[in-house]
């Protein structure tokens, strides 16, 4: 039986997909692909949580190095936050994403409110008794 994949999920992989269409020698990939392999190995939330790590150190080495982070992967990065239930800060990682790639923008905007739709939900269930 096939996984059911969620809208979320699926913008996600369109996005990382359009990212993966970009010249590596233009930007900093890192241990991008590293950490893509190591999440299918270790599925679940060990290996989300070091592929999220990987990410982020990612991050820093391009920043470190003055080079511009590859497409998609704030966004990939702000998708894991998110699934570790750290929302504000996947919010943060999408606006850097659409910030850095403006035709990102739609995309990064659509999930972004989703994730504050489920905040929402989320706070509207804890005061419901």
């Amino acid at each position: 039986m096939m996984p059911r994949l969620s809208s979320f999920t699926i913008l996600l992989a369109h996005a990382l997909s359009v990212g993966a269409c970009a010249p590596s020698t233009q930007f900093y990939w890192g241990s991008y692909e590293d950490s893509l392999f190591s999440r299918q190995q270790h599925a679940g939330a060990g290996g989300e949580a070091d592929s999220a790590t990987a990410l982020l150190a990612t991050i820093n080495d391009a920043q470190d190095a003055h080079m511009k982070i590859a497409p998609g992967i704030h966004a990939d990065y702000g998708y894991l936050l998110f699934k570790q239930g750290r929302a504000d800060e996947a919010i943060g990682e999408l606006q850097k994403e659409a910030a850095l790639y403006p035709e990102s923008n739609p995309l990064m905007q659509t999930m972004v409110s989703r994730i504050r739709g489920r905040k929402e939900q989320e706070k509207e269930k804890k005061l419901t008794p």
